[in-house]
């Protein structure tokens, strides 16, 4: 028996496709960002999430529930973007066929009419809009991003440089940031923006994924020379959303990035 997805009917792409939502939610996002023991931690400040691309609600429920399943955790902000609650109201009205709404029904409806949720050191914001002009008035830094709006086909202004420089200044020093997308031009975009870039786990037909960081430490498996050797024999060199006039800056920018250079 398959997992059970949804399909946007605009965008006619499915959400979390063919592994199904709880299973990407957890291994890619809650598993490889290490949450669990994150907010664990003592720091003395809360620990901020950004989920970009709110979508059904399968990352942002998989936050929640890894936060209500311990008992002494650091307080934890989750801030979700998303331009279109039409997704989340259907799962909603079908929360009975996704077990992981269970337990957060009235936290999901609270978000649809109220755009906030919170329970003793938990708080879940919504910020409804265009996330392009979202991120530039963001309050908070994040020490986590999980980046799951739709692909670069359907929704290409969310996966340029200029986007991800945006995000990159409402990272916290440490904040990491995890994706689906493997895409050449989007890790170019990524080093563009100032991020480090690494490999992320494998997920579904996918057999990788894709970390970026503001430190190179952080990453398990920064792009090396290997890659910097495909990306040069590459004929797709360029960032995504880029012209073919901005082609020349974005090889002379990643071949002097210090990711690459010789220590």
């Amino acid at each position: 028996m398959g997992a059970l997805s949804i399909r946007d009917n605009i965008s006619q792409e499915i959400m979390h496709n063919p592994v199904g939502p709880w299973i990407e939610a957890n291994s890619l996002y809650i598993e490889q960002s290490q949450l669990q023991r994150r907010i664990r931690e003592d720091l003395g400040t809360e620990l901020v999430i950004f989920d970009v691309g709110l979508g059904a609600a399968a990352n942002a429920l998989a936050v929640l529930h890894c936060a209500r399943a311990l008992a002494k955790r650091r307080p934890l902000r989750l801030v979700s973007f998303e331009r279109d609650l039409g997704l989340l109201q259907f799962a909603l009205e079908n929360a009975n066929r996704f077990a992981h709404f269970k337990g957060f029904e009235t936290a999901v409806q609270s978000i649809l009419t109220m755009g906030k949720w919170e329970e003793p050191g938990i708080s879940w914001e919504l910020r409804f809009g265009n996330f392009v002009e979202l991120i530039e008035q963001e309050p908070h830094a994040a020490h986590i991003v999980f980046y799951d709006p739709y692909s670069f086909k359907k929704n290409q202004e969310m996966w340029t440089p200029e986007v991800f420089r945006k995000v990159r200044k409402k990272c916290s020093a440490e904040g990491i940031l995890f994706t689906y997308t493997r895409a050449t031009p989007i890790r170019v975009g990524m080093l563009m923006a100032g991020f480090f870039v690494g490999t992320g786990v494998a997920t579904g037909s996918k057999d990788e994924t894709t970390q970026a960081s503001l430190r190179l430490t952080d990453l398990v498996n920064p792009l090396g020379p290997a890659w910097l050797g495909r990306w040069q024999r590459s004929r797709n060199q360029n960032a995504a959303g880029a012209g073919e006039q901005e082609l020349a800056a974005a090889r002379e920018f990643i071949l002097s990035h210090a990711q690459f250079s010789p220590a």
